[in-house]
């Protein structure tokens, strides 16, 4: 596994499993794993904050929903096994096929021609008719998809997957002549406070025997990183619920049983390259559902009218100000600029911290994603920022638009 990042910085990294055990959460398949570059701590993504998408996609049916039917007791073991009981039906195993480039012939070597490989993750049905919410990352650049809910096995079709800011996907399978699906409820992450119990549910190291299930709290919420290819994760859910490869795509899970997180990554340490102790990070059911919703309704998510900044940003703590000797510990930290963006036309640098944006003064990324969701690519926006010198500039910038899905 590749060491990444800055020395003494945690590694994010993705979780769909191959067959054979990795280190850590790591990558979907057999050649490896993907990696996330923090900064410090829990980093934030730069491909635009927004995750705006079509609100009139039709809502999600919730007949025959099994999830979210759970009543707490107030007993912990109690509740854990009434939620697995209620939800591990509807949280199913998915196998890709993936063909590699050629030309280096895979790990086993080889003359061109690209190798056949296979990997597994998880994912929740969400309708009743077989509609399944997972990673991007678990069936990226898959040739097939297959399925199997409980021992049945069905085939696979992908319906939508959004590379750029969220990593999710939606699957359909289609059900036997009178079939309907176990599905799994949303629930509101909002809602979620730090130190409320959660349970993940996944195909944990591919392990036979259906789901493992684990269980734990809400570790912080509003963390954000960044994948390898450049994808913005956001507002994550962070938890110690044990998460293991596999475990992509899978819930994460309240007491009554409702997807309020998507199980995504895990961080690692990078001096050892072993997985980190019990720091994970889910897509919030706030961003998931209405992702969900549009692909359902046969839309894409609009990167039209989302505002793009094209830079790393963080919130700064002092922590942050210390290690990196900034100027200030208030504010959102630029941890770098991507070539030929707005920020890199607003002369933005590496370094700067943005103290105020249209006026507002930012001291969280929640604050920045709440300014740019008042505008759209083209408007020019009043920025206030500090450098690295301590001096204090004012650099407007006018905001692009997100890139096309990858």
């Amino acid at each position: 596994m590749k060491k990444l990042g800055n020395k003494g910085g945690p590694l994010i990294v993705m979780l769909a499993l191959s067959f054979g055990l990795i280190l850590g959460a790591c990558g979907r398949d057999i050649t490896g794993s993907s990696v996330v570059t923090p900064v410090a701590q829990a980093t934030s993504a730069s491909t635009g904050i927004n995750t705006s998408v079509n609100n009139n996609a039709p809502v999600i049916p919730v007949q025959n929903q099994t999830g979210g039917t759970v009543n707490p007791t107030g007993s912990l073991e109690t509740d854990v096994k009434a939620v697995v009981k209620a939800v591990r039906p509807a949280v199913v195993l998915i196998a890709v096929t993936i063909k590699t480039s050629g030309g280096g012939g895979g790990i086993f070597g080889g003359t061109g021609g690209g190798q056949i490989e296979q990997g597994v993750g998880t994912g929740s049905i969400i309708t009743p008719d077989g509609y399944i919410l997972t990673n991007n990352h678990v069936i990226e650049g898959a040739q097939d998809i297959r399925v199997t809910v409980g021992n049945t096995r069905y085939t696979g079709k992908l319906i939508g997957r959004e590379g750029n800011t969220n990593d999710l996907a939606v699957v359909k399978i289609d059900p036997k002549s009178g079939e309907t699906f176990p599905t799994i409820k949303f629930g509101d992450s909002s809602k979620m406070e730090v130190g409320d119990f959660v349970v993940a549910i996944g195909n944990a190291l591919g392990l036979p025997g259906g789901p493992s299930v684990t269980a734990g709290v809400i570790s912080n919420i509003g963390r954000s990183i960044q994948e390898p290819n450049g994808a913005a994760l956001t507002n994550l859910i962070q938890t110690d619920a044990a998460i293991n490869p596999g475990n992509s795509g899978g819930p994460l899970l309240n007491l009554r049983g409702e997807l309020i997180g998507v199980n995504t990554a895990a961080a690692v340490n990078p001096e050892e390259n072993t997985a980190a102790q019990s720091i994970g990070f889910a897509i919030s059911s706030g961003q998931a559902q209405p992702i969900a919703q549009a692909f359902i309704g046969g839309k894409q998510p609009t990167t039209a009218t989302r505002p793009f900044l094209g830079i790393l940003p963080q919130t700064m703590t002092a922590a942050l100000a210390t290690r990196y000797n900034l100027s200030t510990d208030q504010g959102i930290l630029v941890a770098r600029v991507d070539n030929n963006t707005p920020a890199s036309k607003a002369s933005w640098k590496a370094g700067d911290i943005i103290i105020a944006m249209d006026n507002q003064p930012l001291t969280s990324t929640d604050d920045l994603a709440n300014v740019l969701s008042k505008h759209k690519p083209g408007d020019v926006v009043p920025a206030t920022l500090v450098g690295r010198d301590g001096q204090q500039r004012s650099a407007p910038i006018t905001l692009g638009q997100a890139p096309a899905n990858n």
